[in-house]
């Protein structure tokens, strides 16, 4: 067990930030003690000099430690916390709850930017919004549009999405609800009685993008209350609230199949062709999936290291419990695939080891280019 501090930690963070919300409603339910400060130009460069990464969230202890990353942070506090779980007991869930975590971070963020960047209305709020809280409330207009426009091109136009295939991330959001609506109807959380890492998966996206952003949220009123719900349930979740035991449920409804398929058939592929790429050395790739495709879409580091951790993850079963996750993708040829690759070593644990002491460690080296643009990408 990891030791707490004594005093509360000071949460930096984003009112409309898709991995705040993650991080936040966690620490509401764990009922772990922090206060917050709303991230403004100063505070993202005080993140980046201590933590090597200019974004949010960050959680900082008085004693100096930090955590950053959504996925290492939480994974660290359950570690030093206990109480109710998020991780299922039984061994095959846990490492579907934590596919679906690493699904939801890292493959739901392209509708998500769709939904917030090309709607115009969606986009001169959020620009306008995210300009006043880094920037100056002054230069709000004009900020505001540029960081709208570097955003459209950053994670959309000049990543994969063009006038092709931009309809078919526009109902990647209607995929999700398909899956969520039904299941959503039947059981408090995506897994049974209790919050489980693939719920907190699924919030980053749905709570401070789709649920929050103006034309997503009305789409999700309309199309999938069962969800708008849900995110409510969990921002208010508390272990006092819910059942004492927890009752995690197999997937096992017809509902659950497309899901397994994206992730089996789309996801893990394109993690396995960027990792590829990164391999390669090349810059940008063409991703093949079998439901979607993005061309020349921009290879990225840190999902390099995400598909390792999946693959230890699997690597850690036994094979009874292997045979189990493989009979759940079952007629799935992508994650067949996914469970016949060699392992990836990337060396990159290191970089994402917590907590971090700046004091005691060199600080992150100064970049002009970072310290007055930002950091689109780790």
């Amino acid at each position: 067990m990891h030791q707490a501090p004594s005093t509360p930690w000071t949460l930096y963070r984003s009112s409309i930030s898709y991995f705040s919300g993650k991080v936040e409603a966690y620490l509401r339910y764990k009922q772990i003690p922090f206060t917050y400060k709303d991230i403004d130009y100063c505070t993202l460069n005080k993140i980046y000099m201590n933590t090597g990464f200019k974004k949010m969230p960050a959680l900082e202890a008085e004693d100096g430690r930090w955590l950053f990353d959504s996925t290492p942070m939480i994974h660290w506090l359950e570690q030093c916390y206990g109480g109710s779980p998020i991780y299922p007991s039984d061994p095959a869930l846990r490492f579907l709850a934590i596919l679906i975590e690493d699904y939801g971070d890292e493959w739901l963020w392209r509708p998500a930017m769709w939904w917030r960047w090309v709607p115009e209305t969606s986009r001169r709020a959020l620009g306008w919004t995210i300009a006043t809280e880094i920037i100056h409330p002054w230069l709000g207009r004009p900020a505001g549009w540029w960081f709208a426009k570097r955003q459209q091109n950053e994670w959309l136009w000049k990543d994969g999405v063009n006038k092709h295939n931009s309809n078919d991330v526009k109902e990647m959001l209607f995929r999700e609800f398909e899956f969520l609506e039904p299941l959503l109807e039947e059981q408090p959380f995506i897994l049974g009685s209790h919050p489980s890492i693939a719920d907190y998966g699924y919030f980053a996206s749905m709570f401070r993008h789709f649920g929050n952003d103006p034309v997503s949220a009305e789409t999700m009123r309309i199309h999938a209350p069962n969800t708008y719900e849900w995110l409510s349930r969990m921002w208010n979740a508390k272990p006092e609230k819910l059942p004492k035991s927890q009752s995690w449920i197999k997937p096992e409804q017809p509902y659950w199949k497309p899901l397994l398929d994206r992730i089996g058939n789309d996801y893990l592929p394109y993690l396995k062709q960027n990792a590829d790429a990164f391999a390669a050395g090349k810059r940008r790739f063409d991703f093949v999936g079998r439901n979607l495709r993005f061309p020349s879409t921009k290879t990225t580091r840190y999902r390099v290291w995400c598909y390792s951790q999946l693959q230890k993850a699997f690597n850690q079963l036994t094979e009874q419990e292997k045979a189990t996750v493989i009979e759940m993708f079952s007629g799935i040829e992508g994650f067949t695939s996914f469970i016949r690759e060699a392992r990836i070593e990337t060396n990159m644990d290191d970089d994402f080891a917590l907590p971090r002491y700046p004091k005691n460690k060199k600080r992150a080296r100064f970049s002009l280019f970072v310290w007055l643009f930002g950091q689109p990408r780790n």
